[in-house]
């Protein structure tokens, strides 16, 4: 016998296969407008590259690695690296800049292919505005999440390393000997390189201001104290029942000054519609939407065991 499928059904399975085409046509859209942003207001290639490999060489050259810049159309931005990362990157000080920026370009790629690997996601995810940025800016958040999916503890120290906030994640999946074994690596910096340190906890004031100016206050809750607090209960609330999905969301919710790579931390639990509103350069707008998300995981068992209920 030949079943016919019912208009819902129909419809239903319509929006399933069309959804993917619509979502890479949107990610196209909104990755031209943000590269193209860049490019002509002359941002270069690898800004972020130079900007760490600028300040480990001033640290290394005995100056502030917190004073290094790249002037970008009249307008600075610093180096907020960790003492962590500035030693953790010094062997950077043995190549030219150009030479670092090129090879930490080709690392992120090769980073973000395998990260799209590991979560079962289709190459053309590269388009995703969060991750086509970080490919631009050779932002260190695509090493740090590969770092972190890889599943060993010594890659995730070197993660915790290059961006402190890889614990989050690293505790919402409850990897505790990786967390410990971070802890023992950035606390060994102390030893080689308390000079540094010291320096750091002096300007940390000064960094932090900075980095809250430069970034104009990031795309994530931080510094709004009721859309934060209300970011935070619900967080805590999916916690309780999913710790894993509300690790990898807290870090684009809640951490200061974010950029909009920040998102890409959310790769490991995304959804169409998550993706949908994560791939807009709006500030503000990852936290709003990861609200609407959380709301969605809390409820859902719910709603599924009432329409299961009134099936039966």
């Amino acid at each position: 016998m030949r079943w016919r499928h019912s208009a819902p059904e129909r419809l239903t399975e319509g929006v399933r296969r069309a959804w993917p085409i619509v979502l890479c046509a949107w990610f196209a859209w909104q990755t031209y407008q943000r590269i193209s942003f860049f490019v002509v207001r002359n941002f270069p290639l690898g800004i972020d590259a130079r900007i760490y490999y600028r300040g480990v060489v001033a640290w290394l050259g005995g100056g502030n690695p917190w004073d290094a810049t790249v002037v970008v159309g009249g307008s600075s931005y610093h180096y907020a690296g960790s003492p962590v990362t500035t030693v953790l990157l010094a062997p950077a000080g043995l190549l030219s800049e150009d030479a670092f920026t090129g090879a930490w370009l080709v690392l992120t790629w090769v980073a973000a292919a395998w990260i799209l690997r590991r979560v079962h996601l289709p190459i053309w995810w590269l388009l995703f505005p969060p991750i086509s940025e970080a490919l631009f800016s050779a932002n260190p958040q695509l090493i740090v999440l590969a770092l972190v999916l890889a599943d060993r503890s010594w890659l995730a120290a070197i993660a915790t390393g290059l961006k402190v906030y890889a614990f989050i994640p690293l505790a919402g999946e409850g990897r505790w000997r990786a967390i410990g074994v971070a802890i023992v690596f950035n606390a060994a910096t102390i030893v080689i390189a308390p000079g540094l340190w010291l320096r750091y906890v002096d300007l940390f004031g000064t960094i932090s201001g900075r980095l809250e100016y430069e970034s104009i206050q990031g795309f994530s809750a931080f510094y709004f104290p009721a859309l934060m607090v209300l970011t935070i209960v619900a967080l805590a609330l999916l916690a309780l029942r999913d710790r894993r999905a509300a690790g990898w969301l807290a870090v684009p919710a809640l951490w200061p000054a974010s950029q909009l790579h920040y998102s890409t931390m959310a790769l490991p639990v995304m959804t169409p519609l998550l993706a949908f509103f994560l791939a807009i350069p709006i500030l503000r707008l990852p936290p709003e939407i990861i609200l609407v998300e959380v709301g969605r995981r809390l409820l859902q068992p719910t709603v599924t065991g009432y329409f299961a209920g009134r099936r039966a």
